[in-house]
């Protein structure tokens, strides 16, 4: 079974203590996220880095709803430095007011313009380890569309960061009740061997 590992906004303005928007605890994932991405792809599976590039003139910047964060060409949109993953990492963006359209990696595209969900059924991926920030939006929204694309779903709970705890703890609650799989990175990275050395016999 293909999979592939799905990294979500590990952004300087999500990630960093002082960034424009972030997430409390949330600069601890990208050392983890990065040990995944490394099984991963000695795997030989995906690895995909969804991150937010808003326009400045965002409507919900606009409006004063959001404070900007994650502004296209700017530091705060950078991956955050703790985030160390393969060249062969794909990487798609995400132009859309996140207010108006939502929080979901789904609505990103790569370069090309492919959409993310493109480039998983092109590598024949039929499950999905996620981790990011923040938990309660961008995770929450994007695990629950791929499990309505048909898509095996796996969180990563020490690779994943709430705004607040309990809401966090509430978001992985309702994903495991619509079906995904909520384990550690550690686990991960040990099934992904196994299937590994499954592969070589």
């Amino acid at each position: 079974m293909r999979k592939a590992l799905l990294v979500v906004g590990v952004q300087n303005d999500l990630c960093c203590p002082e960034g424009a928007s972030a997430v409390p605890d949330g600069d601890r994932v990208a050392p983890r996220i990065s040990a995944v991405g490394s099984a991963v792809d000695h795997a030989g599976d995906l690895v995909i880095a969804a991150r937010e590039w808003l326009p400045p003139d965002t409507e919900s910047f606009a409006n004063g709803r959001l404070a900007p964060y994650c502004v296209a060409g700017t530091s705060g949109a950078a991956f955050h430095p703790g985030l160390q993953l393969s060249r062969r990492t794909r990487q798609v963006l995400r132009y859309v007011d996140p207010e108006e359209n939502g929080h979901s990696a789904f609505l990103a595209v790569a370069r090309d313009a492919s959409p993310l969900e493109d480039l998983l059924r092109v590598a024949d991926v039929e499950e999905v380890f996620l981790g990011g920030l923040p938990l309660e939006n961008a995770i929450r929204a994007t695990a629950m569309d791929a499990l309505r694309r048909g898509f095996g779903v796996t969180v990563l709970q020490d690779c994943v960061a709430a705004r607040d705890p309990q809401a966090g703890r509430d978001v992985l609650t309702s994903l495991r009740l619509a079906g995904a799989r909520v384990t550690s990175s550690g686990e991960a990275i040990l099934s992904l061997y196994k299937s590994g050395e499954a592969r070589l016999d």
